[in-house]
């Protein structure tokens, strides 16, 4: 993967543009600091692994709504999650503070996707518990 700029940062990690070097596809690299996971799983054979880990695999496939997690690695002070960036795409309160308000067929458009992704979440058993518009 080759590292891009910046895209954001927050309590949960730093986010990266990037890309994909065998065939150039956009990702987002996320690094996540060890002493900043608060929720860890145990794996069969032993290891932890933080839980945005597990959970992003059990809602892995089956819904276009959602980011897939195409890969991860865990280095000695963090681990680096790697996620599918889609083409110009940009989060829900960037585009308000641009916009100010969608239109009715865009907010319902928007809501249909919302409720089909946290359908998805929730029967593979996982509750998001953060759905806001910088996470859409």
């Amino acid at each position: 993967y080759q590292l891009g700029p910046q895209l954001g940062s927050g309590g949960f990690g730093t986010v990266f543009a990037g890309s994909r070097l065998s065939d150039g596809s956009p990702v987002a690299i996320k690094r996540v600091a060890r002493e900043s996971v608060l929720r860890w799983d145990e794996r069969p054979d032993g290891t932890r692994v933080p839980m945005e880990i597990v959970l992003m695999e059990k809602v892995g496939s089956g819904c276009h709504c959602i980011i897939q997690l195409l890969d991860w690695f865990e280095l000695p002070d963090s681990f680096v999650l790697v996620l599918e960036r889609p083409e110009r795409s940009r989060d829900l309160l960037e585009l308000l503070q641009e916009q100010r308000f969608l239109s009715e067929e865009a907010a319902r458009w928007l809501f249909c996707q919302v409720l089909e992704a946290v359908w998805h979440c929730t029967a593979c058993g996982v509750w998001h518990g953060d759905i806001k518009a910088e996470n859409l």
